[in-house]
Parts: C-alpha cells; sequence; structure tokens
C-alpha cells in the first residue's frame, strides 16, 4: 500500500518501526487492552491469544507527512481522512512533523538495513539503499558504488551503537545476509 500526500510525499507501508506511521487506541478500549495484558501475564500456550486481541484494538492506522506535517488516519471503512495542522484557521509551516515517534524520542532503540542488489532491479533506482529506523535524520542513503555503500553501513553502525539506539543492524548483498548485529 502507497499513500500519497497532498504535498506529494510517498508513505511506504512497508515495515515497521517507521518514524511516521503509529496506530490508534480508542480511549473506550484502554480497560480492554489492560485486560489482555493482565492475561499475558497468566501462564499461556500461545502468545497469539494475547497479540492478536490487542493488535484488533488498535488495528487503525496513521501517518503523519514529514514534509509538511499532515495527519492521514485510517476510519473505519480503511480510508484515509486527511488532517491539516492549523494554527487560527490556516495551514501552520511550524508544526512538529515528528509526532509519532516513540514516547523514547531519540533514545527509542531502532534498526538499521542496508540492501545491495546487483544487477539493479528495474524497479530500483540504485543498487544500494540503507535504512536507519532510528529516531535521528540522515539524508539520502542510497548508493551505485559498492565499497561507499558498505564502508557507510559500518559507520553508521558504529555511530548509533555509540549512541546505544540500535537494536538490530543486518546488511543483505543480492539477497543474502553479508552481516548482522543485534544488541542482545
Amino acid at each position: 500500500m502507497h499513500l500519497y500526500c497532498k504535498c506529494g510525499y510517498r508513505f511506504a507501508n512497508a515495515g515497521d518501526s517507521l518514524a511516521y506511521k503509529g496506530r490508534i487506541l480508542a480511549d473506550q478500549d484502554v480497560k480492554e487492552l489492560v485486560e489482555i495484558l493482565e492475561y499475558g501475564e497468566q501462564p499461556h500456550d500461545d502468545d497469539l491469544e494475547l497479540f492478536a486481541p490487542a493488535c484488533d484494538l488498535i488495528e487503525r492506522v496513521m501517518f503523519q507527512c514529514p514534509e509538511c506535517g499532515r495527519l492521514y488516519v485510517e476510519d473505519s471503512d480503511y480510508s484515509f481522512l486527511q488532517f491539516v495542522p492549523c494554527e487560527d484557521a490556516e495551514p501552520s509551516p511550524e508544526v512538529n512533523r515528528r509526532l509519532l515517534i516513540s514516547a523514547h524520542g531519540k533514545h527509542w532503540r531502532g534498526c538499521l538495513y542496508a540492501d545491495w542488489k546487483n544487477p539493479k532491479p528495474d524497479y530500483l533506482e540504485h543498487k544500494g539503499y540503507i535504512e536507519p529506523l532510528v529516531n535521528v535524520e540522515y539524508d539520502r542513503l542510497e548508493f551505485d558504488d559498492y565499497n561507499a555503500f558498505e564502508a557507510r553501513y559500518f559507520e553508521i553502525l558504529e555511530e548509533l551503537k555509540g549512541k546505544e539506539i540500535l537494536e538490530y543492524a543486518v546488511l543483505r548483498v543480492n539477497g543474502v545476509k553479508k552481516h548482522t548485529w543485534s544488541c542482545d
């Protein structure tokens, strides 16, 4: 699924831990979520018994455009309603564009993904991409030179490890894991 913001930004809904994506829990469902979590403290055989009902409560998705700050909230018909940040009924350029990041803010532990494909598939613009899913901004990380790609991956890896905000990292080359790291 791809959603385009009115300003032209393209949301890619591929994966989890996206800084511009969140889920909604209605206040009316908090009591039920607490009951599900209390059930999870009891012995049970299958984590899906706990996970599936919790996800059902927070299944509605919302996105915030990192370019203009618009919010897109999924309604019960799985359509997206757009909300524009306003100040005195006028769109506001001074809006927080990172409302959906973790409550841990810049200290949230994220992931680092790097993927190299040679030959370059037709559907990609570049052979290599690095995607740091952390609450730190990076310039576009697209590469056509493998040595520059690999060097930048390890540079970012060390930087994020030093900040203690990395949970997991993986470098794939042509679909094969060449390097992995985990804080566990």
